[in-house]
C-alpha cells in the first residue's frame, strides 16, 4: 500500500523512477519495492512512501535538503509508525511567521476542517497556517476527531510542523493516533510524551528509559527510535528528530488489542472461538468489542491456529458472556426471531471475561443453545429413515390426530427443536416447524 503525504506545494514534477510515482504526482504506479521495506522518495515537498524501514532519496535538480520532516503512516507488524523531525529550508522568505499541519488516517480518507471550515482530505498538508491556537477537526464514516493545538510560527531556521496521524477506528476505545507538535523550549526538557493509557513504557533507540507521562533533557541533537507500549494494545514507534531550543510534544492514543494473539477454537468445537479477554476497557462494551473484531480483522488480520493470518472476514456471529448475540459486523441481534437468519454461519466467537473462568457463562449457554437450535447449527439432528413411500408427514401437533403441515423426504436431516414421547419437532423450513413419528426418524447430536 503507498501513502503520499504532501508536505508542501509543487515545484516540479521530475520523477527518478517512474515505478513509484507517476509525472503527474497524482496516481500510483507499483514500483519494484524490496519486501518489507519503506521507500521515501523527496520530490520538493512531496513525500512518497510505502512498506516499513526508512530511507530517504534526494532530487538532484532541487534544493539540497536537511533535516527534511518525513510522516510515515503504515502499519509494521502491529505497530503505527511515523518518522518525525524538523524542516530545514535555505529560503523561507514566503513561510516567515507562518505554522504548518500535516493530517493523515489510515485505511480511509477524511475530511479536514480548520476552525470550524473544512480545507481538504486526507493525506492534507498546509504551509500557510496562522499562528496560535487552532482547532483541528478529522471526520471519515461517522467517526470525529478533534484537538486544539498551539502552533508556533516559522523562524529564520525551521519550519515547525503540526503533525496529526490517526486511526479512527470504530469508537473513542477502538482507535489509535500520534500528534507531534513544537514549542518554543521554557524549559530544558527537550521531549514530552504522554500516553492514552498512562504509565506506558517508553523506549528510546530500544532502551526502556521510564513511563508515560515522560520528559526529558538528557537528550542531544539527532534522531532517535521511539517506541511506545501497553500490555495488551498495539505498540507504536516514531522516528525522532531532537533539536535544542525546541521541545517536541507527543501524545500518543493506543489502540486495544480485541482479539488474543492466536486465537482457537474451545475445546470439542470446531467452529466457536474463544475471543476472551482481561483488559477491562476491551470487555467493558461488548457491542463495540464485536464491531471491533471484525474491524481489526479487516485492518490487521487475525491468526487462527493452524491457518496464519487473515484478513478475510472469520467470524459469522459474536455471542458474548451476558447472552447477547451480535451479527458478523458487530450489531446486536435483539429479536430472537432473527436467529433463524443465521442457518448458514459457520465460525462464531465468544466474548468472554477471563475473570469468569474458563469455558461460558451459564447465560451465555443458553442463549447459544437457543440461537443453535433457532439456526439450525449445531444441536440434535433428525435424519428421516425409510418409511416404505419415500417420504414421511409432518403433522402440526404431536400425535396421530395432528394434521399434515408438510412432508419431508427420506434421507435428509432437520434441527430438532422438540422431543417428547413417541415424537420429535423438527423445522421443515424458515417457515414451518412440525412433529414427525420418532419411529421413522434417527436423533444424533
Amino acid at each position: 500500500m503507498f501513502y503520499k503525504i504532501n508536505i508542501g506545494g509543487l515545484e516540479g514534477n521530475r520523477t527518478p523512477d517512474k515505478g513509484f510515482a507517476d509525472p503527474c504526482l497524482t496516481t500510483w504506479r507499483p514500483g519494484r519495492v524490496p519486501k518489507g521495506q519503506l521507500i521515501l522518495y523527496h520530490q520538493h515537498d512531496t513525500l512518497y512512501t510505502s512498506g516499513m524501514s526508512v530511507s530517504t532519496i534526494s532530487n538532484n535538480n532541487s534544493n539540497k535538503l536537511s533535516n527534511i520532516i518525513l510522516y510515515v503512516l503504515a502499519i509494521a507488524g502491529i505497530g503505527l509508525v511515523i518518522y518525525f523531525g524538523t524542516e530545514v529550508l535555505k529560503n523561507l522568505d514566503n513561510l516567515k511567521g507562518k505554522a504548518a499541519l500535516t493530517v493523515d488516517v489510515l485505511n480511509t480518507e477524511a475530511d479536514v476542517s480548520l476552525n470550524g471550515e473544512k480545507v481538504g482530505t486526507t493525506p492534507y498538508s498546509n504551509k500557510e497556517i496562522a499562528p496560535g491556537e487552532n482547532k483541528i477537526t478529522i471526520s471519515a464514516g461517522g467517526r470525529t476527531y478533534e484537538t486544539t493545538i498551539d502552533f508556533i510560527p516559522n523562524d529564520k531556521k525551521y519550519i515547525h510542523t503540526v503533525g496529526i496521524f490517526r486511526d479512527l477506528g470504530i469508537s473513542d476505545m477502538f482507535s489509535s493516533g500520534q500528534l507531534f507538535w513544537f514549542e518554543k523550549e521554557k524549559s530544558d526538557n527537550v521531549i514530552r510524551i504522554l500516553s492514552e493509557p498512562s504509565d506506558a513504557m517508553v523506549f528510546i533507540d530500544n532502551s526502556e528509559v521510564d513511563n508515560t507521562p515522560y520528559s526529558s533533557d538528557k537528550l542531544s541533537e539527532g534522531e532517535y527510535d521511539l517506541r511506545v507500549e501497553f500490555p495488551g494494545y498495539e505498540s507504536q514507534t516514531a522516528r525522532i528528530n531532537i533539536k535544542k531550543g525546541y521541545t517536541l510534544n507527543i501524545s500518543m492514543k493506543l489502540f486495544p488489542v480485541p482479539v488474543p494473539s492466536k486465537v482457537r477454537a474451545f475445546e470439542g468445537s470446531d467452529n466457536l472461538y474463544d475471543l476472551s479477554s482481561d483488559n477491562v476497557n476491551v470487555v467493558s462494551d461488548t457491542q463495540s468489542w464485536a464491531s471491533a473484531v471484525y474491524y481489526w480483522n479487516k485492518t490487521r488480520g487475525i491468526s487462527i491456529a493452524d491457518l496464519g493470518v487473515n484478513k478475510e472476514p472469520l467470524f459469522d456471529y459474536f455471542l458474548d458472556f451476558k447472552g447477547n448475540i451480535f451479527d458478523n459486523e458487530g450489531n446486536i441481534v435483539e429479536n430472537k426471531d432473527d436467529y433463524k437468519n443465521f442457518k448458514d454461519v459457520d465460525k462464531g466467537a465468544y466474548l468472554g471475561r477471563m475473570s469468569d473462568g474458563a469455558g461460558l457463562t451459564p447465560e451465555a449457554k443458553t442463549t447459544l443453545q437457543t440461537f443453535q437450535t433457532a439456526a439450525g447449527i449445531g444441536g440434535k439432528k433428525a435424519k428421516v429413515i425409510e418409511t416404505g413411500t419415500g417420504w414421511l408427514r409432518v403433522r402440526d401437533i404431536a400425535g396421530l390426530n395432528g394434521t399434515e403441515i408438510a412432508r419431508v423426504n427420506v434421507g435428509t436431516d432437520y434441527p430438532v427443536l422438540e422431543e417428547t414421547t413417541g415424537w420429535v419437532k423438527i423445522r421443515v423450513s424458515d417457515t414451518v416447524e412440525g412433529w414427525v413419528s420418532a419411529d421413522y426418524v434417527e436423533v444424533t447430536e
